[in-house]
């Protein structure tokens, strides 16, 4: 059990009840995994608006925020109707990284799903990293981490993947920054599966690594590996550089 009580009180925490809509479900009548990114990622950007840490803050000094790895651990999937709270704070300042939990949990504190996020905050002028400092981000008073583990390296060759489509980049793929919104690469990976799949799915953990940017016009393509027990994705542009990659493990 979490004590999502006691850490609401701490400043560096923003926690909101939510309900698992139509829009969060997939063809199982469970929360969807891109589902899950997308409900992390909106308890994120809140908890940093509420921090006055937004990227409509920290681009008056010069930066914005990016998301370049993430780790989800699932001990179930929530259905259609359920109540959750969503967690979500500041575990350390790294000087230019930290890394963000998440959990998501019943009403009691129950773990249902937890979520790190390593971020940073880059330059504007040369998209190279900003010290922590330079944006004002908070340097103690963090709650305890819920999730110590490091990030993994996928070792999987190139010519173990497979090519399974291919996606132009289009208008609803784009947000704020131009580029393509880190969701739509989580959407466009679990393409690989099929219906029956979803119907069927049980998820243990999953991973993102984000490595590039893609903008409107450029065409992508999505490839699928098989490998020691796990499903891997990988995301290459027209001139073959990887911008994303994946590892789901079932149960």
């Amino acid at each position: 059990m979490i004590d999502i009580y006691a850490l609401s009180k701490n400043p560096l925490v923003f926690q909101k009840q939510r309900t698992i809509t139509s829009a969060y479900i997939d063809v199982s009548g469970k929360m969807g995994l891109a589902q899950t990114v997308l409900m992390v990622q909106d308890n994120i950007t809140e908890n940093f608006g509420a921090m006055k840490m937004d990227n409509f803050v920290v681009k008056e000094k010069g930066g914005f925020w990016v998301v370049y790895k993430a780790k989800f651990k699932f001990f179930r999937r929530p259905y259609w109707r359920d109540k959750v709270v969503t967690t979500s704070f500041p575990a350390d300042n790294q000087l230019i990284r930290l890394n963000e939990n998440t959990a998501i949990t019943t009403t009691d504190g129950e773990p249902i799903i937890l979520a790190k996020q390593e971020m940073c905050c880059l330059s504007f002028e040369n998209h190279r990293p900003l010290r922590l400092s330079s944006v004002d981000f908070p340097t103690e008073g963090f709650p305890e981490t819920l999730d110590a583990s490091e990030f993994d390296r996928f070792h999987v060759m190139p010519e173990e993947y497979q090519e399974v489509y291919q996606q132009k980049v289009l208008p609803q793929h784009i947000d704020m920054s131009h580029h393509m919104n880190n969701i739509e690469y989580v959407k466009l990976a679990l393409n690989v599966f099929g219906t029956p799949d979803w119907e069927l799915c049980n998820p243990a953990t999953l991973e993102i690594h984000y490595l590039g940017e893609s903008k409107e016009g450029q065409t992508l393509r999505i490839f699928r590996a098989d490998h020691s027990g796990a499903t891997y994705m990988r995301i290459l542009d027209e001139t073959d550089r990887a911008v994303f990659e994946m590892r789901l493990r079932m149960m």
